[in-house]
This record gives structure tokens, sequence and C-alpha cells, in this order.
């Protein structure tokens, strides 16, 4: 992303524009009064190995918050994707991102074999006058789906993968936010993800309303041809080892 295009991006977020995510049904929660909350999101990254970038700006007009305040991040991975808990935990060590995966997630299973499960990552808010940011980018890879028809003769099929903005909570040290604010309270893992706490859920605004992957899959108008061709391979194969086997036997009858 240009320069120019981040500040458009940004631009736009700022006032008014862009999707809105989780925005209250009620105003029974003052604090989010004061506290405008902007996130810009992309993916990128070649073949099925992918990356989340995810940027984060509270902005504070009447509302204080403390210095110290995280956000957990709960990111929804759908069947088409996956993470791997290995890779995740080589992340942590490298970089200090502390990520949680709730589920047992199979790396080897394809899309239609899969479910959609969540992601929780933990992040502290950095303090810039009267701002409140961190970023977040977490490797995602996408999973192998079932073959389709084509659609035209100069394309190649591809499925379509929608990844859901996440969820976003924030907590503070030293500082109740969830009082006067029901409306918008959840209970979720805390920062060392063993233990349960109260957030506020917030709302924000987003660039994007969900990002999108295409994901090459083979064309099943070639079924015939591949099943063909396989056979053939296989039966070669196999009358090849049966003529090796028969010529070795014969020779070690000759020896004795």
């Amino acid at each position: 992303m240009t320069l120019t295009a981040y500040f458009l991006c940004l631009f736009g977020l700022t006032y008014g524009f862009g999707k809105s995510v989780g925005v209250p049904t009620d105003e029974n929660c003052p604090i989010l009064d004061g506290i405008h909350v902007s996130v810009l999101r992309r993916i990128f990254g070649a073949g099925f190995h992918k990356h989340i970038l995810s940027e984060f700006e509270l902005m504070l007009t009447s509302t204080i918050l403390p210095e110290r305040c995280h956000i957990i991040v709960e990111e929804t991975v759908p069947r088409g994707a996956y993470v791997d808990a290995d890779e995740l935990r080589d992340l942590e060590e490298k970089s200090g991102l502390h990520v949680r995966v709730p589920a047992t997630v199979s790396t080897e299973k394809a899309e239609f074999e899969s479910e959609a499960f969540r992601v929780l990552i933990h992040r502290n808010l950095e303090v810039q006058e009267n701002l409140r940011v961190t970023k977040i980018m977490f490797p995602i890879k996408m999973r192998y789906h079932r073959p389709a028809p084509s659609t035209s003769v100069k394309e190649n099929p591809s499925a379509i993968v929608k990844i859901q903005n996440p969820r976003i909570l924030l907590n503070c040290q030293g500082e109740d936010l969830t009082e006067n604010c029901t409306s918008r309270v959840v209970t979720g893992y805390c920062s060392n993800f063993e233990t349960k706490c109260q957030y506020i859920n917030l709302p924000y605004k987003v660039n994007v309303a969900n990002l999108e992957v295409s994901v090459p899959v083979g064309n099943s108008d070639h079924t015939s041809l591949v099943v063909a061709i396989t056979t053939l391979i296989t039966c070669g194969g196999t009358i090849y080892l049966l003529v090796t086997l028969y010529r070795d036997e014969k020779t070690h009858l000759r020896t004795d």
C-alpha cells in the first residue's frame, strides 16, 4: 500500500467511510462516545501461504483511558483456511505475538472436511498522544478445495475464501471500563489465556467488509482424463514390476 493510499484510507475511516462493525444499538455505554476506533486490514502473500495484517487505532476525544490497556482480537478462520500451531509458537518466541487457538486444528484436512474456528490474539496498546495504536500480522494458509467445473475456456476454476472482520475486546489495567457499559460487556480470556476477564466489545470502522482470497482448484471437467491416465500409469507400473520379479526369479533359479 502506497503512502498516499494509506492516508486516503485513514481519512475515509476517520470521517465516516468504510464498513461499520458492531455499532451500538443503544446509548447505554457513554465511554464509547469519546472513543473512535479505526481498523485497516489487508491480506498478502503468494500461493496458499498468506499473512493477515491488521492495524488498530483508538482515537480518544472526550474519553480518557489509562496508559496500560490491551485488546483481545478474536479472528474467525473459515473452513477454507487454517493456522499452523507450531508456526504460531515460533512466531510468539520471535516477535512476542501472544496467540491462542482454543480448538484442535488439523493441517491435513480439505476444506469440505473442516470447520471454522477462532484464533485469539493479545496485543498491548501503545500510547501516541490521544491515540492508542497497535498492529498484528499473523500467518494463515489456504486448504485444498473440491474440484469445480471451469466457467470459461481461458480461466481455470477457483474458490473464494472469505475471512470475516474480527471482534475487538478492550480492557485496561487499574480501571473498570465495564461500569455503566452493560450493553457492550463480554467475558473473554485474560491476557494469560488462562483465567477469564470482562471486556468492552468495541465497535469500529474498517476499510473492507471482509478479506477475500481466490484459491485455485482442480478442473472437474478433466476428471475422466485424469482417471484414465492414472489407471494407465498404475497398470503399466504393475506389469513392469511383475516382469522384473519374474526375470529375477528365473535368473536366480538358473544360478542354483
